[in-house]
């Protein structure tokens, strides 16, 4: 999902199921993410760190810029979240390709944190869908908070917690990168990312607040998704909380470690 290779992720996000388009967004993503930061590690050896870092800057940048116009115009909420997921991996890349000692552990950390988060946004969306029949923001109208109550509060936090909100994990990292990039004095990756972020931001808010805040349509039963679906939704909500204000130890040691082989410091 890099641009310009990312032209098939909006339509494979809108067509597919939703728990294989949330695996999609988490597992698969994190993959391919995988391999990129193998290449930067090898290329960084044969090659010296400028021409990979260089690389994954402009890729990075490239996404975020790519994806924030799209947001704010979307009327599809699934094509609006594979959007995100474009922007997310541009601030993967971002991490590290800035470097130093920040930079790759904020990738890293970013990795986990929207492994958790985007799945549950899927989850909202697909509650949404399967309930009005459509992921069309206008034939929906709004109101999915009275309507689906648990699901529209869900979906409320889980936007907070993409779009880097605290106190929810994805802020951290987040602003970690940012404080990356300002430490290695890019100063203008830094104002590309505040850029991106604040107005993806408002895009979301304006997009998901509408749908949740607005006017229900006339005849639309208020009910919400059975338990089963809504409990494995509630304990993802709560690690994205969780993770915002306490990072477990072995989680944090072995982000650590990783990040110190891909900045390639001892």
């Amino acid at each position: 999902g890099i641009a310009p290779m990312h032209t098939w992720k909006p339509d494979s996000y809108s067509e597919a199921p939703i728990p294989s388009a949330a695996v999609l967004a988490a597992a698969v993503l994190n993959c391919a993410l995988y391999g990129i930061i193998r290449f930067h590690i090898l290329a960084s050896k044969c090659l010296g760190t400028k021409f990979s870092s260089g690389l994954l800057l402009w890729f990075g940048i490239g996404s975020m810029l790519t994806a924030t116009p799209f947001i704010l115009v979307q009327t599809n909420f699934r094509r609006l979240l594979a959007y995100s997921s474009i922007d997310h991996t541009g601030i993967m890349l971002v991490g590290v390709g800035v470097g130093g000692s920040l930079g790759p552990f904020g990738a890293l950390l970013h990795m986990v944190y929207h492994a958790i988060a985007k799945p549950l946004l899927f989850f909202c969306a697909g509650n949404v869908q399967q309930k009005f029949e459509t992921a069309q923001f206008r034939r929906i109208g709004g109101g999915v908070l009275k309507v689906m109550p648990v699901t529209g509060v869900l979906f409320l936090a889980s936007t907070l917690a993409v779009t880097g909100t605290p106190p929810f994990s994805l802020f951290q990292s987040e602003f970690t990168v940012l404080s990356a990039s300002l430490q290695a004095q890019n100063l203008w990756v830094a104002g590309i990312f505040v850029g991106c972020v604040v107005t993806i931001f408002a895009g979301f808010l304006h997009h998901i607040g509408h749908l949740n805040l607005g006017s229900a349509r006339p005849g639309a039963a208020r009910s919400d998704s059975d338990w089963w679906r809504l409990s494995p939704m509630l304990l993802l909500a709560s690690l994205t909380v969780l993770f915002g204000v306490w990072l477990p130890f072995p989680l944090l040691n072995l982000l650590q470690q990783a990040a110190r082989i891909v900045g390639g410091t001892p």
